[in-house]
Protein backbone atom coordinates (compact mmCIF):
# COMPACT_ATOMS: atom_id res chain seq x y z
CA UNK A 1 0.00 0.00 0.00
CA UNK A 2 1.47 3.15 -0.58
CA UNK A 3 0.72 6.05 1.70
CA UNK A 4 2.35 8.30 4.39
CA UNK A 5 4.23 5.88 5.58
CA UNK A 6 6.32 5.88 3.06
CA UNK A 7 7.65 9.34 3.44
CA UNK A 8 10.02 8.07 6.35
CA UNK A 9 12.34 6.70 3.83
CA UNK A 10 12.89 8.50 1.43
CA UNK A 11 15.65 9.55 -0.51
CA UNK A 12 17.31 12.47 -1.19
CA UNK A 13 14.88 14.70 -2.73
CA UNK A 14 16.96 17.60 -4.37
CA UNK A 15 17.81 14.45 -6.58
CA UNK A 16 14.93 12.91 -7.19
CA UNK A 17 13.40 16.12 -8.14
CA UNK A 18 16.15 16.31 -10.80
CA UNK A 19 15.47 13.29 -12.34
CA UNK A 20 11.71 13.48 -12.25
CA UNK A 21 11.51 16.45 -14.11
CA UNK A 22 15.12 16.40 -15.92
CA UNK A 23 14.49 16.99 -19.87
CA UNK A 24 10.65 17.47 -19.23
CA UNK A 25 11.03 21.32 -17.57
CA UNK A 26 10.16 22.73 -20.80
CA UNK A 27 7.41 21.08 -21.24
CA UNK A 28 5.91 22.67 -17.86
CA UNK A 29 3.69 25.64 -18.84
CA UNK A 30 1.85 26.10 -15.78
CA UNK A 31 1.90 25.29 -12.22
CA UNK A 32 -1.10 24.96 -9.88
CA UNK A 33 -0.71 25.00 -6.11
CA UNK A 34 -2.55 24.19 -3.33
CA UNK A 35 -3.04 26.85 -0.46
CA UNK A 36 -3.49 25.51 3.07
CA UNK A 37 -0.05 24.02 3.78
CA UNK A 38 1.59 24.65 0.73
CA UNK A 39 1.34 28.30 0.41
CA UNK A 40 -0.08 29.39 4.07
CA UNK A 41 -0.58 28.07 7.45
CA UNK A 42 -2.20 29.54 10.48
CA UNK A 43 0.08 31.87 12.33
CA UNK A 44 -0.97 29.67 15.86
CA UNK A 45 -2.53 26.30 16.26
CA UNK A 46 -6.15 26.20 15.21
CA UNK A 47 -7.14 25.47 18.66
CA UNK A 48 -5.39 28.28 20.40
CA UNK A 49 -6.88 30.55 18.27
CA UNK A 50 -10.51 29.01 19.32
CA UNK A 51 -9.49 28.34 23.21
CA UNK A 52 -8.47 32.32 23.37
CA UNK A 53 -11.49 33.66 21.56
CA UNK A 54 -13.62 31.61 24.16
CA UNK A 55 -11.44 33.39 26.62
CA UNK A 56 -12.21 36.52 25.01
CA UNK A 57 -15.57 36.34 25.03
CA UNK A 58 -16.15 35.58 28.56
CA UNK A 59 -17.36 32.16 27.98
CA UNK A 60 -18.78 30.80 31.04
CA UNK A 61 -16.76 27.22 31.83
CA UNK A 62 -14.65 27.87 28.49
CA UNK A 63 -13.60 24.57 27.28
CA UNK A 64 -9.70 23.98 27.94
CA UNK A 65 -7.53 23.58 24.84
CA UNK A 66 -7.11 19.82 24.92
CA UNK A 67 -11.30 19.80 24.99
CA UNK A 68 -11.25 22.22 22.37
CA UNK A 69 -8.82 20.12 20.00
CA UNK A 70 -11.27 17.22 20.74
CA UNK A 71 -14.35 19.05 19.96
CA UNK A 72 -12.70 20.63 16.31
CA UNK A 73 -11.91 17.42 15.52
CA UNK A 74 -15.24 15.37 15.57
CA UNK A 75 -16.86 19.09 14.24
CA UNK A 76 -15.18 19.62 11.28
CA UNK A 77 -15.21 16.09 9.81
CA UNK A 78 -19.09 16.18 10.84
CA UNK A 79 -19.87 18.89 8.87
CA UNK A 80 -17.26 18.31 5.92
CA UNK A 81 -19.13 14.62 5.54
CA UNK A 82 -22.80 16.36 5.93
CA UNK A 83 -22.36 19.58 3.91
CA UNK A 84 -18.98 18.72 1.66
CA UNK A 85 -16.92 22.29 0.53
CA UNK A 86 -17.60 24.46 2.90
CA UNK A 87 -21.35 24.81 1.72
CA UNK A 88 -20.84 24.89 -1.17
CA UNK A 89 -22.76 21.12 -2.62
CA UNK A 90 -25.32 22.31 0.31
CA UNK A 91 -25.45 26.12 -1.18
CA UNK A 92 -25.14 28.25 1.58
CA UNK A 93 -22.68 30.91 2.85
CA UNK A 94 -19.44 29.76 3.78
CA UNK A 95 -19.72 31.87 7.09
CA UNK A 96 -22.98 30.12 7.95
CA UNK A 97 -21.17 26.84 7.21
CA UNK A 98 -18.59 28.09 10.17
CA UNK A 99 -21.19 29.17 12.05
CA UNK A 100 -22.97 26.10 12.49
CA UNK A 101 -19.16 24.40 12.88
CA UNK A 102 -18.05 26.29 15.32
CA UNK A 103 -21.18 25.74 17.65
CA UNK A 104 -20.54 21.93 16.73
CA UNK A 105 -16.99 22.43 18.15
CA UNK A 106 -18.31 23.55 21.14
CA UNK A 107 -21.01 20.88 21.63
CA UNK A 108 -18.36 18.37 21.29
CA UNK A 109 -15.81 20.11 23.52
CA UNK A 110 -18.73 20.76 26.14
CA UNK A 111 -21.26 18.62 25.87
CA UNK A 112 -22.99 19.66 28.92
CA UNK A 113 -22.50 23.08 28.78
CA UNK A 114 -25.34 25.24 26.97
CA UNK A 115 -24.15 28.92 25.70
CA UNK A 116 -26.67 31.54 25.44
CA UNK A 117 -27.19 32.34 22.09
CA UNK A 118 -25.68 36.20 22.75
CA UNK A 119 -22.48 34.17 24.01
CA UNK A 120 -22.47 31.90 21.13
CA UNK A 121 -22.72 35.20 19.13
CA UNK A 122 -20.35 36.71 20.71
CA UNK A 123 -17.89 34.12 20.40
CA UNK A 124 -18.41 33.23 17.11
CA UNK A 125 -17.70 36.44 15.71
CA UNK A 126 -14.50 36.72 17.49
CA UNK A 127 -13.57 33.16 15.96
CA UNK A 128 -14.32 34.48 12.15
CA UNK A 129 -12.72 37.74 12.74
CA UNK A 130 -9.65 36.26 13.44
CA UNK A 131 -9.19 33.90 10.72
CA UNK A 132 -10.37 37.27 8.23
CA UNK A 133 -7.63 39.11 9.82
CA UNK A 134 -3.59 39.60 9.22
CA UNK A 135 -3.54 37.50 12.68
CA UNK A 136 -4.84 34.21 11.19
CA UNK A 137 -2.83 33.34 8.60
CA UNK A 138 0.77 34.01 7.39
CA UNK A 139 2.76 32.98 3.52
CA UNK A 140 5.41 30.04 4.23
CA UNK A 141 9.00 31.40 3.66
CA UNK A 142 9.59 28.93 0.87
CA UNK A 143 6.00 29.87 -1.12
CA UNK A 144 7.45 33.05 -0.73
CA UNK A 145 10.88 32.03 -2.41
CA UNK A 146 8.73 30.50 -4.94
CA UNK A 147 6.37 32.77 -5.64
CA UNK A 148 9.09 36.23 -5.76
CA UNK A 149 10.94 33.79 -8.05
CA UNK A 150 8.63 33.60 -10.41
CA UNK A 151 7.72 37.06 -10.84
CA UNK A 152 8.83 37.77 -14.12
CA UNK A 153 8.68 33.97 -15.35
CA UNK A 154 6.34 33.28 -18.14
CA UNK A 155 5.13 30.10 -16.06
CA UNK A 156 0.93 30.77 -15.39
CA UNK A 157 0.30 29.79 -11.62
CA UNK A 158 -2.71 29.17 -10.58
CA UNK A 159 -4.36 27.93 -7.23
CA UNK A 160 -6.31 24.58 -7.34
CA UNK A 161 -7.52 23.98 -3.31
CA UNK A 162 -9.50 22.44 -1.12
CA UNK A 163 -10.58 25.74 0.68
CA UNK A 164 -13.43 28.21 1.20
CA UNK A 165 -13.60 30.97 -1.23
CA UNK A 166 -13.03 33.26 1.54
CA UNK A 167 -9.56 31.91 0.55
CA UNK A 168 -9.38 33.25 -2.68
CA UNK A 169 -11.12 36.49 -2.40
CA UNK A 170 -9.64 37.38 0.91
CA UNK A 171 -6.86 35.57 2.78
CA UNK A 172 -4.81 35.57 -0.60
CA UNK A 173 -5.10 39.48 -1.20
CA UNK A 174 -4.72 40.18 2.36
CA UNK A 175 -1.37 38.34 2.35
CA UNK A 176 -0.57 40.03 -0.60
CA UNK A 177 0.02 37.17 -3.34
CA UNK A 178 -2.90 36.87 -5.17
CA UNK A 179 -1.66 39.09 -8.04
CA UNK A 180 0.85 35.58 -8.57
CA UNK A 181 -2.11 33.57 -9.88
CA UNK A 182 -4.00 33.58 -13.05
CA UNK A 183 -6.51 31.19 -12.17
CA UNK A 184 -8.05 30.25 -8.60
CA UNK A 185 -9.74 26.90 -8.52
CA UNK A 186 -11.60 26.01 -4.78
CA UNK A 187 -13.70 23.42 -3.31
CA UNK A 188 -16.58 25.89 -2.39
CA UNK A 189 -16.63 27.57 -6.02
CA UNK A 190 -16.44 24.42 -7.67
CA UNK A 191 -18.39 22.26 -5.63
CA UNK A 192 -16.44 19.30 -5.36
CA UNK A 193 -12.89 18.73 -3.84
CA UNK A 194 -9.54 17.05 -4.24
CA UNK A 195 -8.89 14.63 -5.37
CA UNK A 196 -12.18 14.63 -7.36
CA UNK A 197 -11.55 14.88 -11.46
CA UNK A 198 -14.09 17.57 -11.47
CA UNK A 199 -12.12 20.03 -9.43
CA UNK A 200 -8.99 19.46 -11.43
CA UNK A 201 -10.66 19.89 -14.60
CA UNK A 202 -12.66 23.29 -13.72
CA UNK A 203 -9.11 24.29 -12.85
CA UNK A 204 -7.42 23.13 -16.28
CA UNK A 205 -10.22 24.62 -17.85
CA UNK A 206 -9.67 28.14 -16.11
CA UNK A 207 -5.89 27.81 -17.14
CA UNK A 208 -6.99 27.17 -20.63
CA UNK A 209 -8.06 30.63 -20.95
CA UNK A 210 -4.72 32.07 -20.59
CA UNK A 211 -2.97 29.30 -22.52
CA UNK A 212 -5.76 28.01 -24.72
CA UNK A 213 -3.63 25.09 -26.33
CA UNK A 214 -2.21 23.69 -22.83
CA UNK A 215 -2.58 20.00 -22.67
CA UNK A 216 -2.59 18.27 -19.11
CA UNK A 217 1.09 17.01 -18.60
CA UNK A 218 2.19 20.68 -18.99
CA UNK A 219 0.24 21.79 -15.53
CA UNK A 220 2.50 20.89 -12.34
CA UNK A 221 0.62 20.66 -9.41
CA UNK A 222 2.62 20.95 -5.93
CA UNK A 223 0.11 20.12 -2.55
CA UNK A 224 1.49 18.53 0.62
CA UNK A 225 -1.62 15.97 0.56
CA UNK A 226 -0.69 12.48 -0.44
CA UNK A 227 -3.86 11.93 -1.32
CA UNK A 228 -6.16 15.16 -2.25
CA UNK A 229 -2.98 16.84 -4.26
CA UNK A 230 -0.66 14.17 -5.36
CA UNK A 231 -2.58 11.28 -6.52
CA UNK A 232 -5.49 13.19 -7.29
CA UNK A 233 -3.10 15.16 -9.90
CA UNK A 234 -1.56 12.35 -11.05
CA UNK A 235 -5.44 10.59 -11.96
CA UNK A 236 -6.23 13.57 -13.58
CA UNK A 237 -3.36 13.79 -16.14
CA UNK A 238 -1.34 16.42 -14.57
CA UNK A 239 2.53 16.02 -13.40
CA UNK A 240 2.71 16.24 -9.67
CA UNK A 241 5.06 16.94 -6.66
CA UNK A 242 4.24 15.51 -2.74
CA UNK A 243 5.51 18.40 -0.98
CA UNK A 244 6.39 16.97 2.54
CA UNK A 245 5.69 19.31 5.47
CA UNK A 246 5.63 16.67 8.10
CA UNK A 247 8.66 18.60 9.88
CA UNK A 248 6.84 21.49 9.82
CA UNK A 249 4.88 22.26 13.37
CA UNK A 250 2.56 24.60 11.90
CA UNK A 251 1.42 22.70 9.05
CA UNK A 252 -1.75 20.16 10.35
CA UNK A 253 -3.87 18.03 7.52
CA UNK A 254 -7.54 18.27 8.42
CA UNK A 255 -8.78 16.10 5.53
CA UNK A 256 -6.99 13.00 7.02
CA UNK A 257 -9.65 10.94 6.12
CA UNK A 258 -9.24 11.19 2.41
CA UNK A 259 -9.12 8.31 0.37
CA UNK A 260 -6.06 8.47 -2.21
CA UNK A 261 -7.25 7.50 -5.82
CA UNK A 262 -5.21 5.13 -7.87
CA UNK A 263 -3.38 6.37 -11.06
CA UNK A 264 -1.68 5.02 -13.72
CA UNK A 265 1.72 3.52 -12.74
CA UNK A 266 1.22 4.31 -8.92
CA UNK A 267 3.71 2.45 -6.62
CA UNK A 268 5.59 3.61 -4.05
CA UNK A 269 8.88 4.29 -6.05
CA UNK A 270 6.94 6.82 -7.53
CA UNK A 271 5.51 8.61 -4.57
CA UNK A 272 9.21 8.79 -3.49
CA UNK A 273 10.95 10.15 -6.70
CA UNK A 274 7.96 13.00 -6.86
CA UNK A 275 8.36 14.20 -3.05
CA UNK A 276 9.80 17.09 -2.10
CA UNK A 277 10.39 18.66 1.32
CA UNK A 278 10.43 22.77 0.67
CA UNK A 279 9.25 24.18 -2.61
CA UNK A 280 12.99 25.68 -2.62
CA UNK A 281 13.99 22.79 -4.39
CA UNK A 282 11.48 24.12 -6.94
CA UNK A 283 13.19 27.19 -6.97
CA UNK A 284 16.55 25.55 -8.12
CA UNK A 285 14.89 23.16 -10.49
CA UNK A 286 13.20 26.26 -12.15
CA UNK A 287 16.27 28.08 -12.24
CA UNK A 288 18.40 25.68 -14.09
Amino acid sequence: MVGRLVLLCLPSFAASLSLLLSGSTSKIRAISLDVTGTLVATKEPVIKSYHDAALWAHLPDPPTQDEMKKGFKIAFKERCMESPCYGGVEGIAGREWWRETVARVLHHAKPDVKYTQQEFDRYFRRVYQHFGSPGGYAVLDDAKNLLESQSTSELLLGITSNTPTRHMESVLPMLDIHNHFKWFACSQDVKFEKPSLEIFDASFAQAKFWIPDLQKDEVLHIGDSYAADYCGAKRFGFQALLLDRSDNPSVVAYQDWIEAPDYEGKTVEDVQANTIKSLDEVVSMLSL
